[in-house]
């Protein structure tokens, strides 16, 4: 199977139990999540390894499940939801990540500062599209 990005909020069965993991991590339920935004949903052998919520121009949830980090998934899925954003109109992304613990702030900035996003402020990120 091959990486792919579902723009959708229709969850899988099959990926239920995946997203649930990902979502507890960051303490929500996939009805809680349902409210923030669309979805961008990254999935492999028919698991959910990332996910990234929008509304509008803001990234308001970006994660990806800490035993498939480093392997590319999240550069895939940020260029994939920005493709998704572009086609919808939008000039720029934003994202504020106020509500990331500290312990991955720091490689969540790293990323951010490596796809092309500035620092408006110490929480506040912005892309140029």
């Amino acid at each position: 199977m091959r990486l792919t990005v579902h723009h959708s909020h229709d969850v899988l069965p099959l990926w239920q139990e995946s997203l649930s993991k990902l979502l507890q991590a960051n303490k929500l339920t996939i009805e809680e999540a349902h409210t923030l935004g669309e979805w961008h949903v990254a999935t492999f052998n028919d698991r959910v390894v990332g996910l990234a919520i929008s509304k509008d121009s803001e990234l308001r949830y970006f994660a990806v499940r800490d035993l498939t980090r480093r392997r590319g998934i999240g550069r895939y899925l940020l260029a994939d939801t920005i493709r998704w954003l572009i086609a919808e109109g939008q000039q720029q992304v934003n994202m504020n990540i106020s509500s990331v613990t500290e312990t991955e702030q720091a490689g969540l900035q790293a990323f951010l500062r490596q796809a092309g996003f500035h620092a408006v402020d110490d929480d506040a990120w912005t892309l140029s599209l």
